[in-house]
């Protein structure tokens, strides 16, 4: 896989995950709320979270139900900082490349891949790769960057200012073929938010601006749940089918 130049950190991600921006926070808990639902998890699911970092996500899915769970990250810093948020010797985390992941084929109930695609240059081979730990039957949750956002294109303008980073933005039409191409039939859509997710900073100026919160959370979230298609973030379930000859 080509690497990027860019690192996460734990610091970065605790601190766009837990900020004081009303907006950030409202994205992470949403981000919550739509894995949970999309994965019903249940106790003895054999779960494997590719791309858990510092444990945002992970924490709601150990609370979620006793499920049996995997998570994999590129980032050792992200798994020592995984470590010191759970129990010694609970945790099954593993420094891997998503595009190579160490597991043998069919292994998994659910696997969960969020906020990773879009920073992923071979992001194909990594869907590919999801699909293969999958047992049939099994569930994908993934999340992807959305071209249709109104967001889209003033932040892919922005991050041409960084250096060896990538994010990638897809039509969600074109993901949903992907998932199919890998045998996963996508089964539901969901947006994270449209307008409420992603705020601007300009100088003294920020869009949304923090008093008008409340009102714009509550807007956005009854468009969110109709026209995900314009999210910013849209999160795809889909179930893996079964083998041809196969029951």
């Amino acid at each position: 896989m080509n690497q990027t130049q860019f690192e996460w950190t734990p610091d970065f991600w605790q601190g766009w995950r837990e900020s004081k921006s009303p907006y950030r926070r409202y994205k992470s808990m949403r981000d919550r709320q739509l894995v949970l639902k999309a994965l019903a998890l249940r106790d003895g699911d054999r779960v494997l979270e590719v791309g858990c970092g510092y444990g945002w996500i992970s924490q709601a899915l150990w609370e979620a139900a006793r499920i049996d769970w995997f998570g994999v990250d590129r980032s050792a810093e992200m798994i020592r900082s995984l470590h010191k948020r759970s129990s010694p010797g609970t945790l099954r985390a593993l420094i891997a490349d998503a595009c190579r992941l160490p597991f043998r084929n069919d292994q998994f109930d659910k696997v969960l891949c969020t906020g990773v695609l879009m920073h992923i240059a071979e992001d194909q081979a990594a869907v590919q790769e999801l699909a293969r730990v999958l047992r049939p039957g099994g569930v994908l949750v993934c999340s992807i960057n959305n071209t249709l956002s109104p967001y889209s294109l003033p932040v892919r303008l922005w991050n041409q200012r960084k250096s060896g980073f990538v994010q990638k933005f897809r039509r969600p039409a074109a993901f949903r073929r992907l998932l199919r191409d890998v045998s996963v039939q996508p089964t539901g859509m969901a947006g994270d938010g449209i307008i409420a997710t992603v705020p601007l900073a300009f100088g003294p100026i920020r869009f949304p601006p923090e008093s008008a919160f409340r009102m714009i959370r509550g807007l956005d979230e009854w468009a969110a749940n109709r026209f995900a298609w314009l999210a910013y973030e849209v999160w795809f379930r889909g179930i893996k089918a079964a083998a041809p000859g196969t029951l």
